[in-house]
């Protein structure tokens, strides 16, 4: 028998753990938060769509879904970090539809991004963060690597949607202040360079999270991520 580890499957969604976070994503903002949204009614409300994000901090994703996003659609699924899909959370974020990357590592998480990908093609919304880290208060460099495989060559044009989310602390014993921004919708064709989309989608998300994206395209080469490493392991 072979000592490999085998990697235990996806348990899927769970219909009464999005309720949960939405409950608590509520209250929670609520208490500490001040939120404004914009643009909500550019959020498709069925269909597959991607939706690329800024994380600025451990927040966004129930605050982003709870306050934005679930007042659309529920079939929601985000990438989110592999710690999260540690035993000891008996596989709750998981059922809320994250799906775990190691971010050190991408090529270990192979078999989780084939599973964002059949997510998304099977008509869901996808979340991801593409700078596959949290970097408040200023843009960090987009990663190609895991949106490159994700997206493909799409047969069909592929709906993207740009969300900025921007927090704004108004001093002691006053909410923060929680600004959503969703963008209007961009359409990935197979004939396009999946790299230079991300690339100005990341100016896009920059500028509705009201920062500056201080990054030039990159040459298409290795990256210190892996990136190109992961989608000839995965290909």
């Amino acid at each position: 028998m072979s000592s490999k580890k085998i990697q235990k499957p996806h348990p899927g969604s769970s219909e009464k753990a999005r309720k949960a976070l939405r409950w608590f994503g509520r209250l929670y903002g609520s208490l500490f938060y001040k939120t404004e949204v914009y643009g909500l009614e550019n959020v498709p409300q069925t269909g597959r769509v991607l939706v690329l994000s800024k994380h600025q901090r451990n927040d966004d994703i129930p605050l982003g879904l709870s306050k934005a996003l679930y007042h659309r659609r529920m079939d929601i699924w985000a990438i989110m970090k592999d710690s999260l899909a540690s035993p000891i959370y008996m596989d709750y974020f998981l059922k809320c539809g994250g799906i775990p990357l190691n971010r050190k590592e991408p090529r270990k998480s192979k078999n989780d991004l084939l599973f964002a990908k059949k997510v998304l093609n099977e008509g869901n919304m996808l979340v991801i963060f593409p700078e596959q880290t949290t970097i408040p208060y200023k843009m960090g460099k987009g990663r190609p690597g895991g949106f490159r495989f994700i997206v493909g060559k799409p047969e069909e044009p592929l709906p993207v949607l740009c969300l900025g989310l921007e927090y704004k602390p108004r001093g002691f014993l006053r909410r923060t202040s929680f600004i959503v921004r969703a963008g209007k919708l961009r359409y990935l064709t197979g004939d396009m360079d999946p790299e230079d989309f991300l690339h100005d989608c990341m100016h896009e998300i920059a500028s509705l999270t009201n920062l500056k994206y201080p990054f030039e395209q990159a040459k298409k080469t290795n990256d210190s991520n892996g990136d190109l490493e992961l989608l000839e392991t995965i290909s």
